[in-house]
């Protein structure tokens, strides 16, 4: 019986986000209509302090290589 390991289970999802993606704008460069993306996150907002200022904001960008990508090296996961 395998043992649950967070970190390489977040180290595989981030893998099939990156490359996923990358694959998906290569697609999308010969298929120009399956270059859909759908953005969402958190708008930029920033904090100010009288001797610091913080500024965050995060935009996840996610198109069908992203998702094919993600099922890929998370049934690797899975097998391995």
């Amino acid at each position: 019986m395998k043992r649950f390991n967070l970190g390489r289970l977040i180290i595989f999802i981030l893998l099939g986000l990156i490359l996923g993606t990358v694959l998906g704008m290569l697609i999308g460069k010969v298929f120009p209509n399956l270059n859909y993306e759908v953005p969402f996150g958190i708008n930029p907002f920033t904090i100010k302090l009288v001797f610091l200022e913080f500024t965050f904001g995060i935009e996840l960008r996610l198109n069908i290589g992203t998702i094919v990508g993600v099922i890929i090296f998370l049934y690797l996961y899975a097998v391995l």
